[in-house]
Parts: structure tokens; C-alpha cells; sequence
């Protein structure tokens, strides 16, 4: 290990004889050394390690020295060179086996050479040495030489890596991917969807997962071998009912890439039968319809080559036409089933065979089969949508619908008769039937038989005490409050002419404290358009006492104008008394129009004087 010592050198030789185990002396050394040939910087490195052997910049410039010499040259022809450097890291290891620097270098060092053997146990080696939270920088390296490698080294460093790692189950699936190995694919993910545990690092869905296997079983079915692929595509279709569009397509597909039509063609009936989303009927129906145009287009090349068109061809495209027809109700039946309570999907199902029996190209015996079916359908969603849940409209909508679709009076009088019998969502969407009921017997002539449904749905022999806006009650115990049926009862009496009934259905109205101000004003502008002054005063006055301020002073100023319409100057006393029970209580901000008038009355009919003591109370406020 003897070296040429030249005079600009004595100085540093000098400085590490007298301080051998002081680092910076021996860096300045080999910093001013650095040009100098390779023999006389690895001597000087030894030397300095042989002071100071654990110390870890020195190992790791000593080893860069080493590994940088033979960089890009044959291991083979080097090889006395390569067992020294490896030397060289054992020797290192000794004192610094816990930096993992030091270990990922000798790793790349060893994936250089030609000793596949020797580099797996250098890497197990690193891994038994360094703490865990290392771990995750030498399998990095690991793995990448093991891909390199390839075959079962592979697969066991994989089978290692995932016992610790198994978050990262997806790395196998991608090399088994990147390789064609295609079976070990197949049981790396069949491995995974049967861990309930597995959480994918990369956040993958286990959907997605089972997506990419139905895809692996589909396209590279013949490499495969020991797989019952349909047993495992319906598995999956199990596990995801509403997301199993992909899956049922991959399944029909398999079938008809195995040669069994027949078989696909039942995949794919029985998926637009059974799949529950929108989504996934309109993958699934689009693959159907490819797969029955690549089976007629196939029988049409078949008869092209035999010269004549076949029985089998002229089935097939009946069988395309049937299928594209059936598009509509296949996808009404999935949106049924995804939202079972809507009642715009129900509508909807009930127009397309309304639709149906329209179509002039169909016979009569068609087109009444449609019409049952369209009342069917009806039957069926009232029966099975819970009015509390109902979406996208009320319930109401349909038993109407229902109705609309009798042919004859009789049958819409019992389908409305069961609709008002039925439970509602609410009391206005019972109210809406009993009114729509009433108008049908109205446009049919049948006042009796409005007043008869208008008089069941405002007969209540219980208490009148119902809140009507209390969810908790029934709607059937509540629909003798609504002012809707009410308005429409007392507008039937008035047009029969019914004198005392339409004066009880008001006065009813008013003691069942239903009646609007309207209700009020209507009921008082009816008793005097048949004479009935004094009566209509009496209900102004019932009105001003079911209502406070500020509704009451409109009711004043309408029944105290029609009062002095009425009598001028003859009741001058008791006119006088209507104004002053008027202003009695009245809030100051509400009383100017009843003292203008006050005052106007006594200005036409009074005294002056009276006239200016109303306008200065005014004044006063």
C-alpha cells in the first residue's frame, strides 16, 4: 500500500500523522489527491478508515470511488475489481448496518451484476437489517430488480412484499398485466376482492376492481385455464346489484366470444331484466343490440357465401326488430325498479302502451289489448306506491290518470269511488279527487251525483276540533276542512238554485272557522243580491268577529259603505253606532278610512259640528 509522496503533499501527510483520528485533515488529503491516479486514492482511503472505521462520510465517499470506477464496464472481465468493492461494502456494513444509504447502494451496485442470487440476499439482507420505517426505500429497489428478473423470482419477492404491504396488492396485478401472465393476473385479483379487509392505496373502488377482472375473464378467456368464469362474473354481479351493468355486458360478451349464442342471448335477457339502474340498462341493452347485429350480420355472410338468404337470417332480424321495439318498456321497467315510488316513472310506463293503442298500424284486438294494459298499469302503481314517499308528483295525479283511462262512466265512477277510499299523501291531494269527482259528474249532468261525492267529503261525525294542518291526522279525517271542496259545494247549491243549502254551507263554513274574508264577502254580496239585507249585515259582523286586526277593518269598510248605501240618512243613529263599534279597539294606524267616512256621513246626512268632532278625534289619533 506504499504510495509516491510528493513535496506539495508532506504538509497533509504531516497533518494526519499528527491528528490521525481528525476527519477534516484526511478530507483535505484526499481533496487535494483528487486528480491523482486510482491506486493512490483508494490507498489513502484505507489508511483513513483505518482510523476511523465508523465513520459513515468516509465509507460513503470511498464506496462512490469504487462503484464510479467501474461504472459502465463488464462485471465479468472486472470481476477481481467487483469481489473487492463488494468486499469493500461488507467491510462498511460491519459498523454501519442501520444506514439504509449505504444499503441502497450496495443494492444498485449488485443489480449490475450478473448474480441474480446474490442480490436477492443482499436485499433480504438490507430489509432483516434496517428498522421497518425503512422498509419502503429498499422494497422500491427490490421490486424493480425483481420485475427485471421476472418469473417466479418475481413472484415470490411479490408474495413477500404483499404479506407487508398488502395495500399494495395492485403493483402484482399491473406486472402480472405488463407481462401477459394473465393467470397469476386473474388470481392476484381474486386474491384481493376475497380480502373484506383489502383498502387500495391508489383508492380503487372494489367495483373497479372487479370491473378489471371481468375485463381480464372476457378478452384473454382462452389463456386462461381452471376458471369457471361465468360462476365468478356472477359473483361479482351479486356483490354490486346497482352497479352491474359493466359485469353483465362482460359475461354476454364471454359467452359469445366462447361461440354459445344462444347462452349470450340469455345473458343479456336476463340482464335488462334484473339490472336497477338507468345507467347500467343503457350499457347493457347497447351491448345486446351489438351482439344481435354482429349475429345478422354474420347469418348475412353466411348466405352470401351459399347464395340465398336462410331461415336462420330472416330470425335473427326478427328477433333485432322485437328487441329494439321493446327498448321503451325494458327501460321503464329499470326506472321503476331504481325509483319505485315515482310517479312520473309510472306515467310515463302508463303513456308508452296509451302510445301503443294509438298506432293505426295495429289491429283492434291489439290496440284493446294496450288499453287493458294501460289500465294495468294504473292498477298496479296505486297499489304499489306509498303516498308518503311518492316523488316527482302526487298520488293524486295518477288515480285521476287512472280514472281518465275507463271507457265508460261506470268504470271511471268506481276507479274514482276506490280513489277517494285510498290513502293520500296529504288532504289537498284527497281534496283535489273529491273535486275532480264532482267535476266529472258536473260535465256529465249529475248534480245529484256531484252533491253526493261533495257531501261525503264535508260529512264528519267526529270532532270538528281536527287541526287541518296536522301531518299526524289521517287526510280522510281532515278533508271536511277544505275550503276547495267547500267553494265548489256552495257553487253547485247556487247553480241548482238551492237557497237554504247554500246559506247552511256557509254558515258551516264560518263555524268550522274555514272561511276566508272572501268566503265572508262572497256570502254577504249573495244575501243581498236576493234581498237578504239584514242577513248579510249579520255576516259581515260574524266575519268581523272571526277575524282581528287588520283583517277586520276591511271587512268594516266594506259592510259599513254597503250599510250607508243601503239606508243614507233613515238609520242615521244606528249608523252612527256601526261607525263607533268600528273605531272601539282599532289600532291608530288602521282607523283613517273608517274616520274619513265617519266624518263624509255625518258631512251628508248630520251636523257640521259632529263632523268636525270625528275629523279632530282623527286628528288627535
Amino acid at each position: 500500500m506504499d504510495i509516491d509522496i510528493s513535496e506539495s503533499d508532506l504538509a497533509f501527510e504531516e497533518e494526519v500523522l499528527r491528528n490521525p483520528f481528525k476527519l477534516k485533515g484526511w478530507l483535505r488529503y484526499l481533496d487535494h489527491k483528487r486528480d491523482a491516479p486510482v491506486r493512490t486514492v483508494s490507498v489513502i482511503y484505507e489508511r483513513a478508515l483505518r482510523s476511523l472505521p465508523g465513520s459513515y462520510k468516509l465509507w460513503h465517499m470511498y464506496l462512490g470511488h469504487r462503484t464510479g470506477q467501474l461504472r459502465g464496464k463488464n462485471p465479468l472481465q472486472f470481476s477481481d475489481e467487483v469481489r473487492k468493492t463488494e468486499l469493500c461494502f461488507e467491510r462498511a456494513l460491519l459498523l454501519l448496518h442501520k444506514m439504509p444509504e449505504l444499503w441502497l447502494k450496495y443494492i444498485r451496485f449488485m443489480r449490475v451484476q450478473a448474480d441474480v442470487t446474490r442480490t436477492r440476499r443482499v436485499c433480504d439482507r438490507a430489509l432483516r437489517a434496517l428498522p421497518v420505517t425503512q422498509h419502503a426505500r429498499v422494497w422500491r429497489m427490490y421490486l424493480q430488480f425483481a420485475e427485471h428478473v421476472g418469473g417466479h423470482t418475481a413472484h415470490h419477492v411479490y408474495a413477500r412484499y404483499l404479506r407487508a404491504w398488502p395495500e399494495e396488492s395492485e403493483q402484482l396485478v399491473d406486472y402480472c398485466e405488463s407481462h401477459e401472465e394473465w393467470n397469476a393476473m386473474t388470481l392476484a385479483l381474486v386474491k384481493v376482492l376475497d380480502n373484506t379487509g383489502f383498502r387500495s392505496s391508489r383508492g380503487t373502488s372494489e367495483y373497479g376492481l372487479w370491473v378489471r377482472l371481468a375485463h381480464v375473464l372476457r378478452v384473454h378467456a382462452r389463456d386462461l385455464q381452471g376458471w369457471d368464469v361465468e360462476r365468478v362474473m356472477r359473483d361479482g354481479i351479486g356483490r354490486f346489484a346497482d352497479q352491474a351493468g359493466a359485469l353483465w355486458a362482460a359475461l354476454g360478451e364471454w359467452h359469445a366470444g366462447q361461440g354459445d349464442v344462444e347462452r349470450a342471448r340469455d345473458v343479456y335477457e336476463e340482464a335488462v331484466t334484473s339490472v336497477r339502474t338507468v345507467r347500467d340498462f343503457a350499457l347493457v341493452f347497447d351491448a345486446y343490440a351489438e351482439f344481435e347485429q354482429a349475429t345478422v350480420a354474420a347469418e348475412l355472410e353466411h348466405d352470401v357465401e351459399r347464395g340465398r338468404t336462410g331461415v336462420r337470417t330472416a330470425l335473427r332480424l326478427v328477433q333485432l326488430e322485437r328487441l329494439l321495439e321493446r327498448r321503451a318498456f325494458l327501460a321503464s321497467d329499470v326506472e321503476l325498479r331504481e325509483i319505485p315510488h315515482s310517479v312520473r316513472a309510472w306515467l310515463r310506463r302508463a303513456g308508452l302502451w296509451r302510445a301503443r293503442a294509438d298506432d293505426s298500424a295495429l289491429t283492434d284486438k291489439q290496440r284493446a289489448k294496450a288499453l287493458d294494459m294501460e289500465r294495468e298499469t294504473f292498477a298496479q302503481a296505486v297499489a304499489a306506491i306509498d303516498p308518503r314517499r311518492a316523488t316527482e308528483g302526487h298520488v293524486d295525479e295518477l288515480w285521476l290518470a287512472y280514472a281518465r283511462s275507463c271507457g265508460d262512466d261506470s268504470a271511471r265512477r268506481t276507479v274514482l269511488d276506490a280513489a277517494v277510499a285510498a290513502p293520500m299523501g296529504s288532504v289537498a291531494e284527497l281534496a283535489h279527487v273529491y273535486v275532480a269527482y264532482a267535476e266529472h259528474e258536473l260535465a256529465r249532468g249529475s248534480v245529484e251525483g256531484a252533491l253526493r261525492v261533495l257531501t261525503q267529503a264535508t260529512a264528519h261525525a267526529g270532532s270538528t276540533r281536527v287541526d287541518y294542518r296536522n301531518e299526524s291526522v289521517a287526510p280522510a279525517q281532515r278533508v271536511f276542512k277544505s275550503q276547495r271542496v267547500w267553494a265548489l259545494l256552495v257553487d253547485v247549491y247556487e247553480a241548482d238554485g238551492r237557497d237554504s243549502s247554500v246559506r247552511s254551507a256557509y254558515e258551516r263554513m264560518i263555524e268550522l272557522r274555514i272561511a276566508t274574508p272572501q268566503t265572508v264577502v262572497n256570502y254577504a254580496r249573495y244575501l243581498e243580491e236576493r234581498a237578504c239585507f239584514e242577513d248579510s249585515f249579520r255576516a259581515y259582523e260574524r266575519g268581523i268577529a272571526e277575524f282581528g286586526y287588520p283583517v277586520a277593518i276591511e271587512l268594516w269598510n266594506i259592510y259599513l259603505k254597503r250599510f250607508v248605501d243601503r239606508f243614507g240618512g233613515s238609520k242615521l243613529e244606528r249608523t252612527r253606532d256601526l261607525f263607533e263599534q268600528a273605531l272601539d279597539g282599532c289600532p291608530s294606524e288602521y282607523a283613517k278610512p273608517v274616520f274619513v267616512a265617519y266624518g263624509q256621513l255625518e258631512e251628508t246626512y248630520g251636523l257640521a259640528r259632529r263632523a268636525l268632532r270625528v275629523y279632530e278625534r282623527a286628528t288627535r289619533g
